[in-house]
């Protein structure tokens, strides 16, 4: 399995590369304007409303499968697809869940190049 003291290493990598990681995040809806999102803030107990404009989306949410999100981007024509414990949850698998997400960003964005 993952190394306990290996998630630096993929979240320095994911950093260097440009990618935004938000925690303690409620996802709202995706329509024309963007991703609508609320972030809450333990410490503050607080939270804050945001639309974030994307063109990409990659939900990393924990081991339980929550397919809502996929069913209302499937209705409205999203491509949708699902990797680690919202492909199979079977078993807790980091590893294969960053081997599937990472295969997938090489396509995406071999798709976008095009």
């Amino acid at each position: 399995g993952l190394g306990k003291t290996t998630g630096w290493i993929h979240r320095t990598v994911l950093k260097n590369k440009g990618v935004t990681m938000i925690g303690g995040v409620q996802y709202k809806k995706l329509d024309g304007d963007g991703l609508h999102i609320r972030v809450e803030d333990k410490k503050k107990g607080a939270g804050e409303d945001l639309t974030l404009d994307v063109d990409t989306v990659i939900v990393c949410a924990g081991q339980d499968p929550l397919r809502e999100l996929q069913s209302d981007l499937k209705a409205a024509g999203v491509s949708v697809h699902l990797v680690g414990g919202a492909d199979v949850s079977a078993e807790l698998d980091a590893k294969r869940a960053i081997d599937q997400a990472t295969r997938l960003a090489v396509q995406i964005e071999s798709v976008k190049g095009e």
